[in-house]
């Protein structure tokens, strides 16, 4: 092989060495500064991909350096390692296990009620004595009820395989609101 098609393969190598140790640097940095944003996470599987495009050019020469094996394996895993975080954080949520709640309101006034199921909030107005059963694995579960007449008496109780999570009561308005490890 001519000398100068050696040093354009070294070249080549060398970049994709050059992208993955990058890609793998910048995946470190997202991960320590607990950055929860996917596209921090996708930016070193787009580097990663690339240099496995510059190191496929580069397999023409078994005397460049660096070698194909370094340029490949770098390159695979730069592109990998975030990938496979990814999954396994898409995955653990869809995976992550489910609690039935009971969230029950009670008034004898109709109450204006917001439930929160994570990021999830649902308006309703209910009359006395109106339960809801919740299939949820958010972290966070809770209700806010209001009554018009500010003197009205109102509880609410969140429960968990029959064990009162939070209960309160008080007149006008009352917030209960339940915290994963908060129990």
């Amino acid at each position: 092989m001519p000398e100068g098609r050696t040093l354009a393969v070294s070249r080549l190598r060398l970049a994709s060495v050059v992208l993955s140790i990058v890609a793998l640097v910048f995946f470190a940095m997202a991960m320590l500064l607990s950055s929860s944003r996917v596209a921090f996470l996708v930016g070193p599987v787009v580097l990663g991909a690339v240099a496995l495009v510059l190191a496929l050019m580069a397999r023409g020469s078994a005397v460049a350096r660096p070698g194909p094996v370094i340029a490949f394996m770098l390159a695979t895993l730069a592109m990998i390692v975030p990938a496979v975080v990814v999954g396994s954080v898409i995955y653990s949520g869809a995976a992550a296990p489910s609690s039935v709640y009971m969230i029950e309101v009670d008034s004898p006034d109709p109450v204006d009620v917001v439930i929160r199921d994570g990021a999830d909030r649902t308006s309703v107005t209910w009359d006395s004595g109106n339960t809801i059963t919740l299939d949820s694995n958010a972290t966070v579960i809770g209700i806010n009820a209001r009554t018009a007449v500010s003197t009205t008496v109102i509880s609410c109780e969140i429960r968990r395989d029959g064990t009162v999570l939070v209960a309160d009561e008080r007149a006008g308005t009352v917030d209960c609101s339940f915290v994963e490890g908060d129990d």
